[in-house]
């Protein structure tokens, strides 16, 4: 004979804390990082007001990073003159072109040396991806994004 259970269910911020823990390490288990398709498109796109290439890249939140870029060297940037960049060049409209554009810029005013420049901005672009990476695991933004998708969860922190 088939038994009727009552089951609660709570809201993210009304759990306890060992529960809170439960559902963040719920979520964490599935998260598929947003924007880093965003991120590489930005990248990609730095590299090509050079003529360089991304081939390949490895990142991840915690991790070392790595990439290869194309064959490159000063003749890339030969001829290249500050005046011909902005400062605020947003080639995809994502938040990466900010940093690498920033990056070289200022790097490029300070040393003038344009290759220099560009190696410190390739690396400033993969450091945010990573960085955006790493805030995506942290409690403060997990607990933003269980509260606004409004999951509820079984007083364990188990989802619902």
């Amino acid at each position: 004979m088939p038994k009727d259970i009552t089951i609660q269910v709570f809201k993210f911020n009304e759990l306890s804390e060992s529960a809170k823990e439960n559902a963040r390490e719920w979520w964490r288990n599935g998260i598929e990082f947003s924007w880093s398709d965003e991120s590489k498109d930005s990248i990609r796109a730095f590299c090509a007001q050079f003529g360089i290439k991304l081939l390949d890249w490895s990142i991840g939140p915690f991790y070392p990073i790595s990439y290869k870029l194309s064959e490159y060297d000063n003749s890339n940037f030969r001829g290249i003159k500050l005046s011909q960049f902005e400062r605020e060049n947003y080639p995809t409209g994502y938040c990466l072109d900010a940093d690498m554009s920033i990056e070289f810029f200022d790097t490029f005013k300070k040393t003038g040396d344009a290759k220099y420049a560009f190696e410190c901005a390739i690396e400033s672009g993969f450091i945010g991806w990573r960085n955006d990476m790493e805030w995506q695991l942290s409690d403060e933004y997990i607990d933003e994004c269980l509260e606004i998708n409004e999951y509820e969860f079984t007083e364990n922190g188990m989802i619902w």
